[in-house]
């Protein structure tokens, strides 16, 4: 892989870096404006898109059953997707507590990214791996309190939830800006280092020069 492949495929994991964030502040801002139907709105989703993933695994089956000899293999997925996706849509509630503990693992995977971040700052010496330690210590928080959630009703789970996904995905998207700048300084000091090796070695070979020169003149004097 050269230096072009390189940072083409940076770019890419920028891109998907960031679509991934505000994907997360959209969902964190769901949960608020909505506290009381977006659960229920996300159980369906999920149930929606298995029934729908189902039913492609079981027409691949139709289309290829006589041209691939594992087959039924897509026909037993897309049965058992297409139930799940049916039962979900018709008892929602039944995904409820797996949504909740994934969006508490969602925000538990941001606090070890943070910390991660820290880690890598603190090799550059740089003051930012305290604002992400202190990001990964509320993460944390947020997490635990949402798996323990000692809240009264759902709603307010929600909205909780909802706060702390966005803060998340704010937090993640300020530091990948940061890290940007940070990789376009180390940049620039690179560019200069090398410029200004260049023009010592420019000078020091114009000065070995001049001395040979100097030096020939008294030979023949």
């Amino acid at each position: 892989m050269n230096i072009e492949d390189i940072k083409k495929k940076t770019k890419k994991i920028k891109k998907e870096f960031y679509f991934v964030n505000i994907g997360i502040i959209a969902l964190g801002l769901l949960l608020v404006i909505f506290p009381g139907q977006s659960l229920e709105l996300i159980c369906r989703c999920v149930g929606g898109a298995l029934g729908i993933w189902g039913l492609f695994r079981i027409w691949d089956y139709i289309k290829l059953r006589q041209n691939n000899i594992f087959g039924s293999f897509s026909l037993v997925q897309g049965c058992a997707l297409l139930g799940f996706g049916i039962y979900i849509l018709a008892r929602p509630d039944t995904l409820a507590a797996f949504i909740i503990a994934a969006l508490s693992l969602i925000l538990l995977i941001g606090a070890v990214l943070k910390l991660q971040y820290g880690l890598e700052f603190a090799s550059f010496n740089s003051k930012v791996q305290w604002l992400q330690a202190a990001g990964a210590v509320i993460m944390i928080a947020a997490s635990v309190v949402a798996f323990i959630n000692p809240f009264e009703t759902a709603s307010v789970l929600m909205i909780f939830l909802g706060i702390s996904l966005i803060v998340d995905g704010i937090w993640d998207l300020l530091t990948i800006i940061f890290i940007s700048r940070f990789v376009n300084s180390v940049k620039e000091d690179i560019k200069t280092a090398k410029k200004s090796r260049k023009k010592d070695n420019k000078e020091y070979i114009e000065t070995e020069y001049y001395d040979e020169d100097d030096f020939d003149e008294d030979d023949k004097k």
